[in-house]
């Protein structure tokens, strides 16, 4: 990756939106829409209209920087086997710079059966880090029977705390699922950005989901390389660097409509340049999946 496209944007305290970068962090909003949707489509029983997603992660660093904390909490409404909408609360606590709160709404629609459109917007009210809005929308295509196609458009809008000024970053994402089987797939994503209508950065990621383990649980490994504004890097140089990410969640259900999500992400971050080690974070995570 050529260093001028990855070290030129001083926006030293984007965010940590811990669990949705690349889709490898935790079970993603898609995830959860996917999974209602199948269990609609074949229902053993009347299906569930709501579902609750609370989340609390830590992230503590390897030298003397304040452990980062995030709470989340994620709802959504099942309408119909095509129709998904949902409200989340995000309350991300980045000592020193503050603590910023999200909030987004967002939604799922199958206008025909092998197309999935989604959107979600956040917005900010007081940011101390964090952009003040975040635009995007996207689909899946299912361009074969076990090959669907992903993008998504993602505009992050800052008009109070980026050093610049006011400005925006944008960013695409497409990407590929390949399913080995009902239990099995693989997604990989590739995503390029803009930072304030110049500068440039690139980010790859995948992930190995596995299904219907022991006791009905889910395993997802995953790993990226580059750079991605969902992750704050949370430091005073002027630089947009990269970092190694890998993960390791687990869901494992306890009852028919309730289960557990525990795991892990761990963070390299590289200096600017890309030169030798910034600093190394690790995020346990836990959370829970409630239907009713």
């Amino acid at each position: 990756m050529n260093p001028r496209h990855i070290t030129i944007i001083p926006i030293a305290a984007l965010f940590l939106h811990a669990l949705h970068a690349a889709e490898i962090e935790r079970p993603t909003d898609q995830d959860l829409i996917r999974q209602q949707r199948t269990e609609v489509e074949e229902p053993a029983e009347p299906f569930k209209h709501w579902t609750i997603v609370p989340m609390y992660s830590y992230g503590p660093f390897n030298n003397d920087r304040s452990a980062w904390q995030e709470e989340l909490i994620q709802i959504f409404y099942q309408h119909n086997p095509q129709f998904m909408v949902g409200a989340e609360i995000d309350i991300m606590q980045r000592p020193p710079s503050g603590t910023d709160i999200l909030y987004s709404g967002l939604a799922s629609w199958y206008p025909v059966k092998y197309l999935e459109l989604h959107t979600k917007l956040s917005f900010c009210p007081d940011p101390q880090f964090a952009p003040n809005q975040i635009y995007n929308g996207g689909f899946e295509y299912w361009i074969a029977p076990r090959l669907v196609a992903l993008f998504d458009y993602t505009q992050y809008n800052f008009s109070s705390v980026a050093p610049l000024g006011t400005g925006s970053l944008e960013q695409i994402r497409p990407g590929l699922t390949y399913y080995f089987n009902d239990d099995i797939w693989l997604t990989f994503r590739y995503a390029h950005g803009w930072g304030f209508g110049e500068n440039q950065y690139n980010y790859y990621g995948g992930s190995l989901n596995i299904a219907n383990m022991p006791g009905g649980g889910k395993l997802t490994v995953g790993f990226a390389y580059g750079t991605d504004p969902d992750i704050d890097f949370g430091t005073a140089d002027p630089s947009l660097s990269n970092a190694y990410i890998g993960t390791l969640f687990y869901q494992q259900p306890i009852t028919k409509d309730f289960s557990i999500i525990a795991g892990t992400q761990y963070i390299y971050r590289l200096k600017e340049n890309n030169t030798g080690q910034l600093y190394q974070q690790w995020v346990p995570t836990i959370g829970a999946v409630w239907k009713f």
